[in-house]
């Protein structure tokens, strides 16, 4: 137990341990620790920039009406949390933009009054930050994650999930928690959320029916995405990075071919797939060169997916005539629902999917900085990281 102060720091509270060796203002409020109740605190990451992760005491929320607490057993760090570009801009106040961390796994601790009962203390659960409305256009149009309401919710507690405990809001509780199967570890089970956006762009990019299909990136999730295709009924899959290595495990996941990122990707893959464009380009990296090339190689009639965003500042050019004149779709996808979440966890647990050998590093919280850069500047033998902030 530490005693100490809030203090506020919009859009949360900071908490201030005070001690003998601190300020002027600390001993004032030192003065006054009598008058105010002892706090509660627990260990989170806090972001400053990709090289600069920090653990804090901050404050441990208090659990209200209908909402829950979970123990966080695993969290994944995600490319989106090393998109400095995207993170930075709110560095140092609690969980960046959104939350930070949130491919997460845990053990309920604490259920507020009026919880839905079906959900008890000690139930395994994978939670996510971001949850719809259900009754806006978008939702009822079956696009729920281009809901206004699912991309401004997070957890309660504000410092994301590479922290101690989370506390979801009563709608996190209500349509965004799933029961983690027995057979499934913690670890395994933080890949629902990415898995979980993988099967939603694949919705609206199809690859089934023997389509041929281009990925490029072979991260996390162009991996996944491959894995998935082959699940989804896809033909002939080829997989483009820089990174060589990467594209060992491409093969090793699926993948029929693989293409270095500093050759003609796009005649290559005409080169391998008898002289026809991809019928599905799925671009998951996130680089203005990679628009480029998804463009030129997507064949008549085929569909284009930017899985992931580009920094908004940068502008890509397009030949409309060429799309027109192929009639080319470009699509997108953000994020995941319940339902893709759910999906996802069915695949894992009867492993349609293969996720475990895609997990190189586990670390303690105090090592999240260490996670960050093996994410951000991948080394030899590093794919995905993994955070216990239990440890």
């Amino acid at each position: 137990m530490i005693t100490g102060v809030f203090k506020k720091n919009y859009p949360g509270y900071r908490f201030i341990p005070v001690t003998p060796d601190h300020s002027s203002k600390a001993r004032f409020f030192k003065s006054i620790i009598p008058f105010l109740s002892t706090v509660n605190t627990m260990k989170a990451a806090v972001y400053y920039s990709n090289h600069d992760i920090r653990i804090e005491e901050v404050g441990d929320l208090p659990v209200g009406p209908g909402e829950i607490k979970v123990r966080i057993m695993a969290c994944g760090v995600c490319g989106s949390d090393v998109m400095e570009w995207y993170r930075i801009k709110r560095a140092g106040r609690p969980g960046g933009i959104g939350a930070f961390g949130h491919e997460c796994t845990g053990i309920i601790t604490e259920a507020g009054l009026g919880a839905d009962p079906k959900w008890r203390e000690g139930d395994r659960v994978v939670v996510t930050h971001h949850v719809p409305c259900n009754t806006c256009n978008a939702c009822l149009r079956r696009h729920t994650t281009a809901c206004k309401t699912l991309q401004s919710t997070k957890f309660k507690h504000a410092f994301g999930a590479f922290a101690e405990y989370v506390v979801l809001p009563e709608i996190n509780v209500d349509r965004g928690m799933v029961r983690l199967p027995e057979s499934v570890s913690f670890d395994a089970g933080t890949f629902a959320e990415p898995l979980g956006c993988v099967i939603r762009g694949q919705q609206w990019a199809p690859v089934s029916d023997g389509r041929s299909v281009l990925i490029i990136g072979a991260g996390i999730t162009g991996l996944l995405h491959v894995q998935a295709a082959r699940v989804n009924g896809a033909g002939y899959i080829a997989v483009s990075d820089m990174n060589l290595d990467r594209l060992q495990l491409a093969r090793r996941f699926g993948a029929d071919a693989t293409i270095p990122a500093t050759d003609d990707v796009p005649g290559r893959f005409r080169e391998l797939n008898d002289g026809w464009g991809a019928d599905t380009v799925i671009m998951t990296a996130p680089v203005p060169v990679c628009v480029q090339q998804s463009l030129e190689a997507v064949g008549p009639g085929g569909t284009i997916l930017f899985f992931a965003p580009i920094n908004p500042d940068i502008q890509s050019g397009i030949n409309l005539w060429d799309l027109w004149q192929n009639e080319v779709t470009i699509t997108h996808s953000y994020a995941a629902d319940l339902q893709n979440l759910s999906t996802a966890l069915k695949w894992i647990q009867h492993d349609r999917i293969n996720v475990a050998d895609m997990i190189t590093h586990v670390l303690p919280l105090k090592e999240t900085a260490e996670g960050f850069l093996l994410t951000a500047q991948p080394r030899e033998g590093s794919l995905k990281v993994i955070v216990h902030p239990q440890e």
